[in-house]
């Protein structure tokens, strides 16, 4: 039995305790990887205290620990994440009409000089990563939408898909939500289209990605203690 069949079963566990052991998981699996990887953590909560945060902690250190380089994204500190337009670009290919593909494709043909810095700054660490891992809650169903809007800005045309994609790399969706374990298969439905984004578009292979339920119904003293699980399991 390999590694993450091993530890899916205490995922879908019936105890508060054993769902929650999802960062061991994440943990292990890149634990028994044979290449050391460079690991872009995407993140997306407004709350430092928040469960996202717990995992993503747990998941540098642990990492970090076993030799892999890992890079941060949190992307309600980063200042201009909030729209696609003109502000995106230093110059634009056609100035007097905006179409954002195009201008993106342009700036991409250029290695990106026209992006302003802060775009340039994510897109250095893509093509640095060459796993990329997404954690965030889920809200109404589906990601947040300030993720949404980095994806569609970060993740242009002739960058991460179309002539010019991720092929080669690894992608991840690590995903906490409010909603207890009898909803999964609805939660796990609005996935689908980032799955689609990564493999299908930009040519990601997927690992197997993790969801925590009910979160909200477990305390801060068991969400530190269960942080901390990793180093003695």
């Amino acid at each position: 039995m390999c590694i993450r069949d091993r530890y899916q079963r205490r995922v879908h566990g019936d105890s508060k305790k054993d769902m929650l052991k999802i960062v061991v998981i994440i943990a292990l699996f890149f634990v028994t990887m044979a290449e050391k990887s460079n690991v872009l953590i995407i993140f997306a909560n407004p709350e430092p205290k928040s469960f996202t945060y717990a995992m993503v902690d747990t998941c540098v250190k642990t990492l970090e620990k076993e030799g892999h380089k890992v890079m941060l994204t949190d992307i309600y500190k980063l200042k201009m994440f909030n729209r696609l337009d003109r502000t995106d670009f230093t110059a634009l290919h056609d100035p007097y009409y905006f179409r954002p593909q195009v201008e993106q494709q342009v700036a991409n043909q250029k290695n990106g000089t026209t992006f302003v810095d802060e775009l340039r700054r994510e897109r250095d660490k893509h093509i640095f990563a060459n796993t990329i891992i997404f954690v965030y809650p889920v809200y109404l169903g589906y990601m947040p939408g300030i993720m949404e809007s980095y994806i569609e800005r970060v993740y242009s045309y002739d960058f991460a898909f179309g002539p010019h994609n991720f092929e080669g790399k690894k992608g991840m969706l690590i995903y906490s939500t409010a909603a207890p374990k009898e909803y999964a298969k609805e939660v796990e439905r609005t996935m689908l289209i980032m799955r689609a984004a990564c493999s299908a578009m930009a040519k990601m292979k997927i690992i197997p990605e993790y969801a925590a339920y009910a979160v909200s119904n477990v305390d801060e003293p068991t969400r530190k203690k269960y942080c901390l699980l990793y180093t003695s399991d």
